[in-house]
């Protein structure tokens, strides 16, 4: 599990090149998680 914080002055999340939510000034934290993270994991996140 891997993850990543950014503080953005603006960011969104595309699909299909559809925008599903933005927003101004803030934090984008981005996680990754494969098959065998377990609930420990998580928790240390």
């Amino acid at each position: 599990m891997k993850a990543v914080i950014q503080r953005v002055s603006k960011a969104s999340v595309s699909v299909d090149g559809e925008i599903i939510s933005s927003i101004g000034n803030g934090l984008c934290v981005l996680i990754g998680i494969k098959r065998d993270d377990e609930v420990a994991d998580m928790k240390y996140m």
